[in-house]
């Protein structure tokens, strides 16, 4: 995965991380892999093909890549997510408390996962429309281009769409699951774990934590992953 990955640029202040949960919380989130590159990577997969972290399930259900849709407890009134499929949650997720695996590469949650949108009114809008609540926006141009991105709480997840600042009616496509930033509860740890399949840490831009990619294209992993290191503790 390049280094100046979406995922690798992220995570500005965002909403707030000590606020109380908002939205439907993200239970899963399906992926067209197979299980063996995850564990290559350091991720606990049981035995039915889920990656645990924290209230979200990685659900690895092979296939040809890709992310295939997301689900939420309380489940959305709608059958996509602005275009995004969704899904009932898998029956494992009522066993949620139950044991599940370790992580050996030392991450334990998902901080956020990007959307991406060719209409950030429409997308705002539909996911307003879903019952979620934007908690913030800013416009940066660290992606090479001037864009907009803005902030949504999924329970303990925050959902951060990105898109252009200005519509171009030409250039409409379909909204889609662009990558995910993971929580190690160590970042350095994680980062000797990893060794060559680690990008170089960067300051991220949310003050006082780190950032870095998973080259998760030498390991067979279809999906960009960023590691972050965890919010400061006051």
């Amino acid at each position: 995965m390049a280094s100046d990955s979406p995922t690798d640029h992220q995570t500005d202040a965002g909403p707030d991380p000590t606020a109380p949960q908002r939205g439907p919380q993200l239970t899963s989130v399906a992926i067209g892999d197979a299980p063996g590159p995850w564990s290559s990577a350091g991720f606990g997969v049981d035995d039915s093909g889920a990656v645990h972290l924290g209230s979200t399930i990685l659900d690895l259900q092979g296939g040809d890549g890709g992310f295939l849709g997301l689900s939420f407890e309380p489940a959305l009134d709608t059958s996509d997510l602005d275009g995004i499929p969704l899904f009932a949650p898998p029956p494992r997720y009522t066993d949620f408390n139950t044991a599940r695996p370790r992580n050996p590469n030392g991450i334990v949650t998902i901080d956020h996962i990007v959307v991406a949108t060719t209409n950030c009114d429409e997308s705002i809008a539909s996911f307003e429309q879903a019952g979620f609540s934007q908690r913030g926006e800013r416009l940066t141009e660290s992606f090479g281009m001037p864009t907009r991105q803005t902030f949504f709480w999924a329970g303990q997840v925050i959902v951060e769409l990105i898109g252009p600042v200005e519509t171009d009616p030409t250039k409409q496509g379909p909204t889609k699951i662009f990558g995910l930033a993971l929580v190690s509860e160590d970042f350095d740890t994680t980062i000797e774990w990893l060794g060559d399949l680690a990008g170089k840490p960067r300051r991220a831009i949310q003050p006082g934590r780190r950032i870095a990619t998973i080259r998760t294209r030498e390991l067979g992993i279809s999906v960009p992953i960023a590691v972050m290191s965890p919010h400061p503790k006051d």
